[in-house]
């Protein structure tokens, strides 16, 4: 296997353990049971990924990164817990941003594996599933604001109860 695959490989495997400790990590900071069944769902996912790589480097005799994992793993719950204290929309956009990292590593290990079919179409699929944690994560951010906005009344007011609406009516 060429060294710029293994490096990608142990890149990617050591990414998926970062974001499992991460989004582990948010599991017990929260009673929202959606956002909790959502990052359960996002860790068995990731947890796959991870595996798929592991058994990918063990099969070419290739070590697994262990230091990388351990402190991926630190990282990973150090940054998450600390961004629980800041909220779910914060927690979340880390998310996308993490997301956007495996993106960006995926779609590299893809374009470089052009004689393995059976691998990039797993990997096609395991990109799809970090594309579709993006956009939950990304939706999740817009929800949150929308509740916000509603728990201030600011969606709820009606248009023509708006005073700079009533005040401009008035010089019709």
């Amino acid at each position: 296997m060429d060294e710029q695959i293994i490096n990608r490989l142990k890149h990617i495997y050591e990414l998926e353990k970062f974001q499992i400790a991460f989004y582990m990590s948010q599991l017990s900071s929260t009673e929202d049971k959606y956002y909790h069944k959502a990052f359960e769902k996002i860790v068995e996912t990731e947890k796959k990924h991870a595996v798929f790589f592991a058994h990918k480097l063990a099969k070419a005799d290739i070590p697994i990164p262990k230091v990388g994992g351990t402190l991926a793993e630190f990282a990973g719950s150090i940054v998450g817990e600390s961004l629980e204290l800041t909220g779910q929309a914060n927690t979340c956009k880390m998310g996308v941003s993490l997301e956007k990292k495996s993106l960006l590593a995926y779609h590299n290990l893809i374009d470089e594996l052009r004689g393995e079919p059976e691998v990039r179409s797993k990997l096609m699929e395991f990109l799809l599933e970090e594309e579709f944690h993006t956009l939950w994560l990304q939706d999740y951010v817009k929800r949150l604001k929308q509740n916000e906005c509603q728990n201030y009344g600011l969606a709820s007011d009606s248009i023509e109860d708006h005073p700079t609406i009533n005040i401009n009516m008035h010089w019709l």
